[in-house]
């Protein structure tokens, strides 16, 4: 059941990508500067030279030896994956932007126990 819901998901993203690149990549920009600070980078671009306004050109996400990457080219997302060891790029692979997607929550979900471990261990830590 969740592999039908995480697909349907994925499915609605690539739809919404598709559809409106803007405003889909400043949407997935916020939500992943608000949810992951220090992990992710945003590149904007303003709309003109004398505009107020800014877009999405470019998101990075930083996590354990991996970036994973979205560049808006026109009207078209390219997505990949980096792996990097001290700063130096070793290989970068292009992406379907929906395995990409999986990837990226993949990664996320395995830092997300890595630090509530760590979480775990500087609690019992402090609490002895």
């Amino acid at each position: 059941m969740d592999e039908i819901r995480d697909f349907d998901l994925h499915a609605a993203w690539i739809r919404r990508a598709q559809s409106d690149l803007h405003t889909f990549l400043e949407a997935l920009a916020v939500r992943l500067e608000g949810a992951l600070p220090g992990h992710v980078e945003v590149e904007r671009k303003r709309n003109g030279l004398l505009s107020g306004t800014r877009h999405v050109t470019a998101i990075t996400i930083r996590a354990d030896g991996s970036r994973y990457l979205l560049d808006a080219h026109g009207h078209d997302i390219q997505a990949s994956r980096q792996h990097e060891v001290r700063g130096v790029v070793l290989k970068t692979e292009s992406l379907p932007l929906d395995r990409w997607l999986q990837d990226l929550e993949d990664e996320l979900r395995r830092l997300s126990g890595t630090l509530e471990g760590a979480r775990g261990i500087l609690q019992d830590f402090l609490t002895s």
